[in-house]
């Protein structure tokens, strides 16, 4: 497969010290054991060598699954590294996430805000599923709401108030509305071609001016063309 080369519009944020990209579906977040395989460091590297003629530092501060899109952020300055990782270990960064599931005749996705919370064993079932246990687990806790519903789909804001793996892919399957596309948790769709998750924003304190950061990856087509909500709000057509 041939590498993966970033274009501009994939920067959402930059400056001296941060760097945000919208990371597309299907490319891993960092190195793996096959040297051969791409990844969203190397992309991000490949896009700053050939427009800057070097690379500096680059340190990915945060990872999303493969078939997650979305934002990822990187740290410019090798003493931030540590202060922005904590702001994640800290809960003091805000996550924004999108996600398609099948609404349920039977009993239709809740209506308002739903706080799911559920201990989770990471990587401990079948195919490296992430599985909620009674006992044994990391507490996980995942604030979601309906946005948008549309043929028989419902639009999904999740926000994360943990960062367990697969996290809100395993709260909507335990849910009963596994994410469309996640063959994983029981998501699977014939005419859905990707994993329907999206890391929407990311808001947090700039790590030396103070101020909150906002950065926002714009909903990938897979979400517009069945949205009519969200295509307008984001000024697509």
């Amino acid at each position: 497969m041939s590498p993966v080369e970033l274009t501009a519009r994939r920067i959402l944020h930059e400056d001296s010290e941060l760097l945000g990209v919208d990371k597309p579906p299907g490319l891993v977040a960092h190195a793996t054991v096959d040297p051969r395989r791409d990844h969203l460091v190397a992309a991000v590297s490949r896009y700053l060598r050939a427009r800057d003629g070097e690379v500096g530092h680059l340190a990915q501060i945060h990872r999303l699954d493969r078939d997650t899109s979305g934002v990822v952020l990187f740290s410019r300055v090798p003493a931030l590294d540590g202060v922005l990782g904590a702001a994640f270990a800290e809960r003091r960064v805000e996550k924004v996430y999108l996600a398609v599931v099948r609404e349920r005749p039977d009993a239709p996705f809740p209506d308002g805000t739903t706080e799911l919370d559920a201990y989770l064993a990471p990587r401990k079932g079948p195919g490296g599923r992430t599985l909620a246990v009674r006992s044994g687990g990391k507490p996980a806790r995942t604030r979601v709401r309906a946005l948008e519903r549309a043929e028989g789909r419902v639009l999904i804001e999740a926000r994360p108030l943990t960062g367990r793996t697969h996290q809100i892919r395993v709260h909507l399957a335990e849910l009963g509305f596994p994410i469309l596309g996640d063959e994983l948790y029981g998501g699977q769709e014939r005419d859905t071609k990707r994993l329907l998750l999206h890391a929407l924003r990311l808001e947090l304190p700039h790590p030396t001016r103070g101020e909150r950061v906002c950065v926002e990856a714009p909903p990938p087509r897979a979400f517009l063309q069945r949205f009519a909500g969200l295509a307008r709000d984001t000024g697509e057509r």
